[in-house]
């Protein structure tokens, strides 16, 4: 006989994902997109010159994607709101033995990551933000998302994921080359509740 009359999950953390299929032309642009080499600290791979991909004409109808589910993220939170924008979009490249390290996403709301080709298996994954999770943990029967401390997510070609940007993530190191192309959002609107002195129009 069953005890608990019902499970009360709270505070979730929740990784939204979507689908666009990218046309031939978008994938050869993202192909011969211009790399930098990155030297922020954060890993070994590289990213495109141009940090604002959003802002291009072949990458249009991409950011339009990328907003409308935002939009459906934020009307999921009912978050009240003016506007979302995107305040940047870029490529990432990784090649054979490079990784991304553990890192977030300042400043903005939410962040997200698409796949546009196929690549071999290399997981985007997350790290649990409730450092008092791993303090005290009992052996599992199974690894499941009530009690993991990562949760890995597969890079399927088409695939897209939107998270919250202080979430924090990271990409092992690859056996091979590897692309996706990943933007933040900024939701703007009022900030706290009036009169609070802790709000803001942002």
């Amino acid at each position: 006989m069953a005890h608990i009359i019902k499970s009360n999950y709270i505070f979730p953390t929740v990784v939204y994902e979507f689908v666009y299929k990218a046309n031939d032309q978008l994938k050869d642009i993202i192909k011969n997109e211009p790399l930098n080499i990155n030297t922020n600290g954060f890993g070994n791979f590289s990213f495109s010159k141009d940090i604002n991909l959003h802002n291009k004409k072949e990458y249009r109808t991409l950011a339009n994607k990328i907003l409308e589910t935002s939009q459906e993220v934020c009307d999921i939170c009912e978050y009240e709101y003016t506007s979302i924008e995107i305040t940047n979009m870029w490529l990432n490249v990784s090649k054979d033995q490079t990784y991304h390290s553990p890192h977030t996403h300042s400043n903005n709301n939410f962040s997200g990551v698409w796949y546009p080709l196929e690549f071999e298996e290399i997981p985007l994954t997350f790290i649990d933000p409730r450092p008092q999770n791993n303090m005290w943990s009992p052996r599992k029967k199974n690894p499941n998302v009530l009690t993991a401390s990562q949760i890995a997510f597969s890079n399927k070609k088409d695939s897209g994921f939107i998270f919250p940007a202080w979430l924090k993530h990271y990409v092992p190191a690859s056996n091979s080359r590897r692309m996706s192309l990943s933007w933040n959002i900024l939701v703007r609107g009022q900030y706290g509740e009036p009169n609070t002195l802790q709000n803001a129009n942002i």
